[in-house]
């Protein structure tokens, strides 16, 4: 995280920074991002971005987090209002995330933190953003009608859920599919996971 000369600055320079940062994610993968453009950007010396920042890797965990912190908010708003219901608020979650109308700039650096969350090759990334969203809404979830024993298997299963909602994300963000197509596809295995996919033998 920043350094607390970092949130002394005023709002309008701590600003620019932020987006010559988000700027520079996400234009090139993080090992390529370079610190001497996000500086020249910014309008800032090096050695200034190294009083607010302890490394480059501080400088995008503070972008994830930001962009994390508005995700938490918003889906513990559409756990509390689909009363727990967890798969209509994985939809809804999914619905919000893939029109959330950001810029350019911001699609561009979370698709470019999605994909090395999956290559699973950058320190700095390998907080998953599922389990904040999980951390925040567990206790909300109305296990009524799940066959869970205990946490665990809520956690383990909310997981699945976030794979498979993050996956599609991505292939938006990559232009992989159309919106369309990628929500058919998690709604199909939203589908799969609710009803299960094992036939019973009859008499069981």
């Amino acid at each position: 995280m920043p350094t607390e000369s970092f949130y002394k600055l005023d709002s309008g320079k701590r600003q620019k920074i932020v987006d010559a940062m988000k700027k520079e994610f996400s234009r090139v993968p993080f090992h390529e991002a370079s610190v001497n453009r996000i500086v020249e950007n910014a309008g800032i010396s090096k050695g200034s971005f190294w009083v607010y920042f302890k490394s480059k890797e501080e400088a995008i965990e503070y972008l994830i987090e930001s962009h994390l912190e508005k995700e938490r908010k918003k889906s513990k708003e559409i756990f509390l209002k689909n009363k727990g219901d967890l798969f209509q608020s994985y939809l809804q979650i999914f619905d919000y995330l893939a029109k959330c109308k950001v810029n350019r700039v911001e699609k561009d650096l979370m698709a470019n933190v999605f994909k090395n969350l999956i290559a699973n090759d950058e320190k700095c990334l390998q907080k998953e953003p599922g389990e904040y969203l999980i951390k925040e809404t567990k206790n909300i979830v109305d296990i009524t009608n799940l066959d869970i024993i205990d946490d665990d298997d809520l956690i383990d299963f909310m997981k699945l859920l976030n794979y498979a909602m993050r996956i599609n994300l991505l292939d938006i963000m990559t232009k992989k599919v159309t919106l369309q197509h990628a929500r058919n596809r998690f709604l199909r295995e939203l589908e799969i996971l609710k009803k299960g996919i094992s036939k019973e033998k009859k008499g069981d």
